[in-house]
């Protein structure tokens, strides 16, 4: 999987997280109080079917929402993530390079010189040429894009990199262009991976250990391959079987 040597120390722990959507009188619980935790070097996935609240739970992880309840404690200096829709990630009016040097210039400080040298530094990272720093995300394929989105991500160095379906809307051998991109950089730089998907068949390829979600609850957790091998619930077995049958 993403980690070759021993995992470490947690660099994120997940308690009780619950989140409740109100809208007048009616509310709709999205995640119902789940606890898990990620080790550094770590692929943990998120793993369940559109609705199953699996995206919700990684938006309260990065910030991008506020939980009803619960406790989440990252112990590291810098988190990404990055989305499923790679196009999403680039103003179309900006170019790949100052894209990629965007997020820098605000967190860091760094002078434009050194901003740059370090967004040519990641272009090669993941594996685009020198020349796609001067195209638009529009210019690029969807690989391509989400390539220069995952560039974006680490360009400040995150402990922790949060994946939201982010090989959905990509054909079956770019999906595994990106799995393999990802954990190269896993292993380069040591970072852990909150990976979220609906995807079994997918998930094993990447993930240490996975949780299977199913209407806000985790319904299963464990060894990926262990969980894949022998599930217990039904709602997993279910799953499995849809991969099987497609």
């Amino acid at each position: 999987m993403i980690g070759e040597s021993v995992l470490e120390k947690e660099i994120l722990t997940v308690k009780k997280l619950h989140k409740v959507f109100r809208q007048g009188k009616q509310e709709f619980q999205a995640v119902d109080h789940i606890s898990f935790s990620i080790r550094q070097g770590e692929c943990f996935g998120l793993i369940g079917e559109s609705g199953s609240g699996k995206s919700t739970a990684a938006n309260m992880v990065s910030g991008l929402l506020k939980p009803t309840s619960g406790e989440i404690q990252f112990h590291g200096s810098n988190l990404q993530m990055v989305f499923q829709d790679p196009k999403a990630s680039f103003s179309p009016q900006m170019r790949i390079l100052d894209g990629l040097c965007e997020g820098l210039r605000y967190r860091t400080g760094l002078p434009r010189k050194e901003r740059e040298a370090r967004a040519y530094e990641v272009l090669e990272q993941v594996g685009l040429k020198r020349e796609y720093a001067r195209k638009y995300c529009y210019e690029l394929s969807g690989g391509e894009c989400q390539r220069a989105a995952i560039g974006r991500a680490i360009m400040i160095r995150p402990e922790l990199l949060i994946c939201d379906e982010v090989t959905s809307a990509l054909d079956v051998s770019v999906q595994e262009q990106i799995i393999l991109l990802l954990k190269k950089l896993g292993k380069d730089h040591r970072m852990s991976y909150l990976f979220i998907s609906h995807d079994l068949a997918l998930v094993s390829g990447i993930c240490d250990r996975i949780a299977v979600m199913h209407h806000g609850k985790i319904v299963e957790m464990g060894d990926t391959q262990e969980v894949i091998s022998h599930p217990k619930e039904e709602y997993t077995k279910r799953l499995l079987d849809s991969v099987l049958t497609i």
